[in-house]
């Protein structure tokens, strides 16, 4: 007789949401992608529920409605919220800063403190390393030779913006920080200015 887990099917479906990200490098990820990768453990963790599919869709929901996940999109595209801290999201020590903070300043922190991350790497290939605001020329180079620039989420993941490169930009630490920290009305002209800009070199 086959021994049924005592995991539910929410925690089991968020535990694995987040081991996918882990393995990506991307708190974004899309039903279709999730799906295909983990048809073998999905179908395996419940073998007499013939109608798994619905199931992890179902559980998805859920997730959402526990602000745990987000639909960024009509195209089934889902991003991880609660600010998790992943996997080599963040140098080793700067850790316990970011999940000290509030949560406006822990996605700056996480985002200013990113590395080896998909979608740093993806902004990064794409706009390069001077920053997007027009005649910005705050610069320097790190002990490395490499310029030092900020990646920034445009639309925040609490929001759901996700890890897509229609939201992401680079940034001179000075306007990183005026995006997240700014009034409401330079916050919002800044991301309008950003999206025209992103929109323009992704064409």
């Amino acid at each position: 007789m086959a021994i049924i887990s005592s995991i539910t099917w929410k925690s089991f479906i968020h535990d694995l949401v987040i081991n996918h990200c882990e393995k990506n490098g991307l708190r974004t990820f899309t039903l279709q992608d999730f799906i295909s990768t983990h048809s073998e453990t999905l179908q395996s963790f419940r073998p007499t529920n013939k109608h798994w599919q619905d199931k992890v869709r179902q559980q998805l929901q859920f997730l959402r409605n526990d602000d745990l996940l987000s639909f960024a999109d009509n195209r089934g595209t889902y991003t991880l919220k609660n600010f998790l801290i992943l996997k080599d999201e963040v140098e080793d020590n700067k850790i316990g800063e970011v999940l000290a903070s509030v949560p406006e300043k822990r996605e700056y922190l996480v985002e200013t403190f990113a590395r080896n991350r998909g979608w740093v790497k993806l902004a990064l290939n794409h706009f390069g390393d001077l920053c997007l605001c027009e005649g910005c020329t705050n610069s320097f180079n790190k002990p490395d030779g490499s310029r030092y620039i900020e990646v920034h989420h445009v639309i925040p993941l609490c929001e759901g913006g996700e890890d897509a490169l229609w939201n992401l930009s680079v940034l001179c630490a000075h306007h990183h920080r005026m995006a997240h920290f700014a009034d409401d009305g330079t916050k919002f002209r800044l991301r309008d200015t950003l999206l025209g800009k992103i929109a323009s070199l992704t064409l």
